[in-house]
């Protein structure tokens, strides 16, 4: 895409797309001094995080809201009045006093551009987050002052953040940046539903371009990723140069040399202010070239011939060191195997810009090693600080399906220990030797090049430019200082030092008077003349409170407050006491605070209540559980912290709140733990109230239910219904299967097994009984042999009726007392006899067997319909 001018700002009736409202960002940060890196106060320990590789979508914005992100955004800003002060203006947003967040805002009074949107990694303190993003609500609440955001290279520390910094922004401010970077960030963009094609604009070196109030050139600078520039921007006011990250290669591996014509005639143009890459100032020396890393990667990978594997870590946006390595794969016949979704995306961005060091094509499948010799593969791969889930740190330890490492392998570490990754980087080193394959590391063997200048190319730049004025950007603060040093001690006489937040003012000085140093009252004078001038041309203009969002790499974004990162600190290092509290209250003292609550009761009543509050304390059940925390021998420590709770309770008044029950439990278990430890934990006290009288009766109806017996019950009932028949029909018997439906009930509390073998126990029973009720009412004789012939009756009947037969004159209930109940028949009831009477059975009607219904409850509905079963 040609580079175009900027587009106008949105019209009084136009609305900007949805997502891209002040709303619509992360969460209101607190308020905090600006001091070099914006971060909490933490006690250092270690976290492992996880990466989540799935595409990231961007949400509706709801899971990233704060508090408030307007009331945030109305933060005032004590700079000077429109159109006073020094016209070129800096503020930077991130990048200064620490490395990454590469994030700044240049220009003419109130009108500004955007330099950059990077992200920072957190270091081990910041327990389980990914991203450290840049004060995005700042940018929302001057979104109407900024009219572009350019790019200088595609490093995640100065494109990271865009997901983030585009919706704080106008959503027509276009965006700029060179083909290869631009390949990434429209990748980026796609993955949030950011894209829009109409806002992306490539440029190309040398070609000028309008960029809000700048004439801008992009300058061809060497680095370790394609298209790296630095920017030229011209206005009326004066030049500003930024350098983007840069050294001086000079015999890059991709034929690109550092643009030295360009900055040569940028000091004879002249330049108001110069900003330039500090990250290496206090290495001395030069960098070395990327073609003599390229020499000795081949020599190594030919040296491993007929051996085994050779396994290459680098950072995977290197695509001068793919070339190196593809170089080294040919020389020595093996096959490139990428293993790192990383590594294939920057590969394919090139190929798509038409940079790509080699077909992606060429690079076979993970899933296909075990299909080719060891001595034919070359494998890249990515973990060369240690990430976590990085491939090369899982295989260290095993736990890589797609690596496995091999005493025979050779491992190239093409990469530079990022300072703070140092401990994590060699305990996986150690891990890697543990199994057996050969390291090649460090800098003699020159597998890697810094991609930024050391002490000596610094100082030959700024020989070039001869700026007016010089500010250092990108290091940490010592860096800063260092390189503003470097350039007092080269010719360059006004410098600053600012910080994150600080807006810095400068003006041109050629419109200024000078002044000839001869005699020491000269001297003199014109160093009082100077610093008049020196605060003249660059002034300290105003410092915002900004500060840093944190993102768990997933949808969790917002500040160290709402993301928790000092109770995950405390968590981590002292562990947590988490109390439930059963609050119960006297029954006597609730009576009278109700009384005088009552809307007729006077001041006895309230007097009441408050008498019977002192004189009935809180009575308390108390469950305690720790985690992370020594509890010493015999869990002594849950023993006086339970000990502690229960006191603390009860010393409280019958009518204390749950707020105050909580609070004074908590202020009890953190002094006895520190007492036991001197461990200050993370205590959670969840307070809640219970009637004892409730909680009395519920025991009691659990210990009748325990105690009761399904059988004496159901025979209850089945004697209730006999009773009942003579005088009341057949209510008694109704009865009799209603509480056997209620038992029923009581043994669906029990576990499946154990309620299927009583209820088939009770039917059993049941039947049993019936059996013997029914033979006991049946007719003699001639009958009886009748019933015994009959193909109806069953085995059991049958059985029953031979023994009668043979002489048996009766058969004794099994439940024993007066007889039990016949059963209800399908036709009319029966004749029978009260048990109670002790008369002569009466004959019941034929077919008495064939017509009775069975006793269980299940083939009754209309009596039993309240019972539930397994």
């Amino acid at each position: 895409m040609e580079a175009v001018a900027p587009t106008g700002r949105l019209g009084a009736g136009q609305q900007p797309a949805r997502g891209t409202q002040p709303g619509w960002l992360p969460g209101r940060p607190s308020q905090r001094p600006s001091t070099g890196r914006q971060t909490h106060q933490s006690t250092q320990c270690r976290a492992g995080g996880r990466r989540n590789n799935r595409p990231r979508i961007q949400s509706d914005g709801f899971e990233h809201l704060g508090s408030s992100q307007l009331a945030r955004n109305k933060r005032p800003f004590p700079g000077p009045p429109p159109g006073q002060g020094p016209p070129l203006r800096v503020l930077p947003i991130g990048g200064l006093g620490e490395i990454g967040m590469n994030c700044m805002l240049i220009g003419v009074y109130d009108r500004y551009i955007l330099v950059d949107a990077g992200l920072m990694f957190p270091d081990f303190t910041d327990l389980g987050m990914q991203k450290i993003l840049p004060d995005t609500s700042f940018l929302a609440q001057w979104r109407d002052k900024i009219e572009a955001v350019v790019i200088t290279h595609g490093h995640e520390d100065h494109i990271g953040a865009l997901p983030w910094v585009v919706p704080a922004l106008d959503p027509s401010t276009p965006i700029y940046a060179g083909g290869f970077p631009m390949q990434l960030i429209k990748r980026r963009l796609q993955e949030f539903n950011l894209y829009d094609e109409g806002r992306l604009h490539t440029i190309n070196m040398r070609q000028p371009f309008q960029l809000g109030p700048f004439e801008c050139t992009p300058i061809r600078v060497t680095h370790s990723i394609p298209d790296c520039c630095g920017l030229v921007l011209r206005s009326d006011h004066g030049t500003i140069v930024h350098t983007g990250d840069w050294k001086i290669d000079e015999n890059p591996v991709d034929g690109e040399v550092f643009d030295r014509e360009m900055f040569d005639s940028l000091g004879r143009e002249g330049v108001s202010l110069f900003m330039s890459d500090s990250t290496n100032v206090l290495a001395p020396g030069r960098t070395t070239s990327e073609s003599l890393v390229e020499t000795s990667l081949v020599n190594r990978v030919l040296g491993h011939q007929g051996k085994g594997r050779v396994i290459t870590t680098q950072f995977a946006s290197n695509l001068h060191r793919m070339a190196a390595v593809k170089k080294a794969a040919d020389a020595s016949g093996r096959k490139i195997c990428f293993i790192g979704m990383s590594l294939s995306h920057y590969l394919e961005a090139a190929q798509r810009e038409g940079r790509a060091p080699f077909d992606p094509k060429d690079v076979i499948d993970a899933a296909d090693l075990d299909d080719y010799d060891p001595n034919q593969l070359l494998i890249v791969t990515t973990g060369s600080q240690a990430e976590p889930r990085a491939q090369l740190t899982m295989a260290a330890h095993g736990l890589s399906h797609q690596l496995k490492l091999q005493a025979s392998d050779l491992v190239l570490y093409s990469a530079k220990v990022i300072p703070g990754n140092d401990t994590r980087v060699m305990q996986m080193m150690n891990a890697i030797s543990q199994l057996g394959p050969e390291i090649a590391m460090g800098r003699d063997e020159n597998l890697h090049t810094s991609g930024h200048a050391y002490k000596g190319e610094l100082e030959e730049v700024l020989r070039y430019v001869k700026p007016q004025h010089f500010l250092p950007v990108h290091g940490e603060y010592a860096f800063l200082t260092a390189h503003a040093q470097l350039a007092r001690e080269n010719g360059v006489n006004y410098t600053s030092v600012i910080r994150n937040g600080q807006m810095l003012g400068v003006a041109d000085r050629r419109n200024r008077n000078t002044v000839s140093i001869g005699s020491a009252a000269g001297v003199a004078g014109a160093a009082e003349i100077l610093g008049r001038e020196r605060t003249d041309t660059m002034q300290m203009l105003g410092e915002v409170d900004l500060i840093n969002y944190y993102n768990d790499g997933n949808k969790g974004t917002g500040t160290a407050a709402e993301m928790g990162l000092e109770e995950r600190q405390v968590l981590a290092v002292e562990g947590i006491v988490v109390c439930a509290v059963d609050v119960g209250r006297h029954p006597e003292m609730i009576r009278a605070v109700a009384e005088a609550a009552a809307p007729n009761a006077g001041p006895a009543a309230a007097a009441a209540a408050a008498r019977a509050a002192s004189q009935r304390r809180l009575k308390a059940n108390v469950r305690v559980t720790t985690r992370g925390m020594w509890v010493g021998l015999s869990d002594r420590l849950l023993e006086q912290l339970h000990a502690a709770a229960k006191e603390a309770v009860e010393r409280l008044p019958g009518d204390a709140a749950l707020s105050a029950v909580e609070r004074v439990v908590a202020d009890s278990l953190r002094r006895t733990c520190k007492a036991f430890n001197r461990r200050r934990p993370e205590v959670v006290v969840i307070a809640h109230e219970f009637d004892p009288r409730a909680g009395a009766a519920a025991a009691a109806s659990a210990r009748r239910r325990d105690t009761s017996s399904d059988f004496g019950s159901d025979l209850r009932g089945y004697q209730g219904g006999q009773q009942q028949r003579g005088g009341g029909g057949w209510q008694g018997q109704q009865r009799g299967y209603q509480g056997r439906g209620q038992q029923q009930q009581q043994q669906k509390r029990m576990s499946d097994r154990e309620a299927r073998d009583v209820l088939a126990e009770n039917d059993r029973r049941r039947q049993q009984r019936v059996r013997e009720a029914d033979l006991l009412s049946a007719p003699k004789g001639a009958e009886l042999e009748d019933l015994a012939s009959s193909a109806d009756s069953s085995d059991d009947d049958q059985e029953v009726l031979r023994q009668l037969l043979d002489g048996a004159e009766k058969i004794e209930p099994s439940g024993g007392g007066s007889g039990a109940a016949p059963k209800k028949r399908r036709g009319r009831p029966p004749k029978a006899a009260s048990a109670a009477a002790g008369g002569e059975l009466q004959e019941l009607p034929p077919g008495f067997l064939d017509q009775r219904r069975s006793a269980n409850p299940r083939d009754h509905p209309e009596q039993g319909g309240n019972v539930e079963y397994p």
